[in-house]
């Protein structure tokens, strides 16, 4: 990931999240390409990690707590459970990537999609525009 720490509010919190974002990268890498039948590998750990972090705005638990450490975001928080910080810096570091006089524009597409039967709670959807630009679609999954 390019460092982005020079436009975010919280530099500390971009390196940090970029740092975990390598981590995970590297750790999914491994993972895809320790099978004999791996010879091509082409992932975006960005996407992967955006998709994963819009999730873990919802997280609790012992859910929350795997996904902390397997995306290795207690290299940003400083003690779990400071998410917010998480989030923020994932919107700063994809404004700072669609800057409008930038030479090249990222697009990313983000959603979420919901059984239509189950009620989420407002703070999760408000949470998911906020900081990623994602509403939430409600899917029949019957």
């Amino acid at each position: 990931m390019a460092d982005t720490s020079a436009v975010l509010q919280s530099p500390q919190h971009g390196t940090r999240l970029s740092t975990a974002n390598t981590k995970f990268a590297l750790d999914l890498y491994k993972l895809h390409t320790s099978s004999a039948a791996a010879k091509n590998v082409f992932m975006s750990p960005l996407s992967i990690s955006v998709a994963l972090a819009m999730t873990y705005v919802g997280a609790r638990g012992r859910t929350s707590s795997q996904m902390h450490t397997v995306l290795h975001f207690s290299d940003v928080e400083q003690e779990e459970g400071q998410s917010r910080i998480v989030h923020e810096a994932f919107s700063e570091i994809q404004s700072a990537l669609n800057k409008p006089r930038q030479r090249y524009k990222l697009y990313m597409a983000n959603r979420l999609f919901g059984d239509k039967s189950y009620s989420f709670l407002d703070e999760f959807l408000a949470a998911g525009r906020k900081h990623y630009g994602a509403d939430l679609a409600a899917v029949d999954f019957r």
